[in-house]
């Protein structure tokens, strides 16, 4: 992760600049790993939609993507004779790689992208493609979870940092509570494992680096007496965090720029619905929208008693909402698929009976997807076996790759 972090657009949702330097701004960070961060090479992820495949004297490349592509196509240059590399980045940033195929670029924003392009011609042949790796979740295990009844009324899960904003997450709250005379009940889930919670529901942050500490002394002062009706928990896993999902009415976000944010899809999957500012990461998207129709409810002015009257349009109709069909309908691993290999014209040209918007559907691609790894496609696309599919780290990477270049002859 490098670069200039654009922290005045943290809590302005209008900037007096011109959009160009605005896209300028920020594209001048990258939330990528790079060979350099040797803190962060064991957390590099090598994450497989399409593998590369061999069936009935035809060969078809597969697909990578990860958020350390240009460090790995480094080490492993011969990786394109089998894969296409994709590149991605935990930031709204257009990525920095110079060796990708493709760029995962959160949305699509055509006037950005053309801008983009032009500024710098090498790019132009790139495909732009509007997916990130929060849109290849599995729909099926980020789902509702059974016999959970809605006991909180607000979800934040978001860590302390400033770009969050949890303050005005806190703010909301207390203006919900003076403009509707009732008080949430609200859960924080801050994924910092430096915070202990005691066991009379307290926590304790003084681990906390500096910054983050006084987000979290901002939040406790602005609840006062409130947070005897708020709950947080420094770290939930992941199999669990399903159940917060789906135990909540809604899911709040108070950020206005980052990355493509993990928590909004997850929720929607869980079936409950979001609220977010609409200016949330509008200069990278355009008029891309973050939410789909009856997913949830956007707060139209940065403030915190719009955010609680959007909540209170959801706590107060929950019949309105049917996020997780609006969320099977755009988004989970099929649509992932199949927008990935429509932008790639090599599927059109390569694969046997290709059809638009279905690959995943594709005989010829399940006949060899299961001669090539005992696997149907589908079973291989939602990860029935993730040492071939999605590995984490050097070391685990290092093996893939080597189990691959001995299945296609490469030394």
């Amino acid at each position: 992760m490098k670069g200039v972090y654009p922290r005045e657009y943290f809590k302005a949702p209008h900037v007096a600049k011109p959009i160009e330097k605005i896209w300028d701004d920020i594209d001048a960070y990258s939330g990528e790993y790079f060979e350099d961060e040797k803190s962060l090479h064991e957390k590099i992820d090598f994450v497989i939609p399409i593998p590369p495949l061999k069936y009935k004297n035809r060969f078809l490349k597969g697909v990578f993507f990860s958020q350390g592509c240009e460090y790995l196509l480094k080490l492993y240059p011969d990786l394109k004779k089998i894969f296409f590399a994709g590149a991605y980045t935990m930031w709204s940033n257009y990525s920095w790689s110079e060796n990708a195929d493709f760029y995962l670029t959160c949305y699509e924003n055509k006037p950005r992208e053309e801008y983009y392009k032009n500024k710098y011609p090498n790019k132009k042949h790139i495909p732009f493609i509007p997916l990130q790796d929060v849109d290849f979740t599995n729909e099926y295990t980020v789902a509702p979870t059974f016999n959970t009844p809605k006991t909180i009324d607000v979800l934040c899960v978001s860590t302390p940092l400033e770009v969050k904003n949890l303050p005005m997450v806190a703010s909301a709250l207390k203006a919900y509570e003076k403009k509707y005379n009732r008080s949430l009940k609200a859960t924080f889930v801050l994924g910092a494992r430096d915070v202990i919670r005691k066991d009379n529901g307290e926590i304790d942050y003084s681990k906390l680096p500096d910054s983050q500490k006084s987000q979290m002394d901002q939040v406790v002062k602005i609840l006062g007496n409130s947070i005897k009706n708020v709950d947080f928990y420094p770290w939930v896993n992941y199999k669990d965090l399903m159940r917060y999902y789906t135990g909540s009415r809604c899911l709040v976000l108070a950020s206005l720029i980052e990355g493509k944010n993990r928590s909004i899809g997850e929720a929607n999957a869980c079936d409950t619905p979001v609220v977010v500012f609409r200016d949330h990461n509008k200069w990278a998207r355009g008029g891309y929208p973050i939410l789909r129709e009856k997913s949830g409810e956007y707060a139209e002015i940065f403030s915190a008693e719009c955010m609680a009257d959007a909540i209170h349009k959801i706590i107060s109709h929950p019949e309105y909402y049917e996020p997780r069909e609006s969320y099977i309908k755009y988004s989970g691993r099929k649509n992932f698929v199949n927008t990935l290999a429509d932008y790639l014209p090599y599927y059109h040209n390569n694969l046997l009976d290709y059809k638009k918007g279905a690959i995943h559907e594709n005989v010829w691609l399940d006949l060899a997807t299961q001669r090539n790894y005992q696997l149907s496609y589908y079973d291989f696309l939602y990860c029935k076996n993730y040492a071939i599919q999605h590995v984490r780290g050097l070391k685990a990477i290092d093996s893939l790759i080597k189990f691959f270049y001995s299945r296609f002859g490469i030394k």
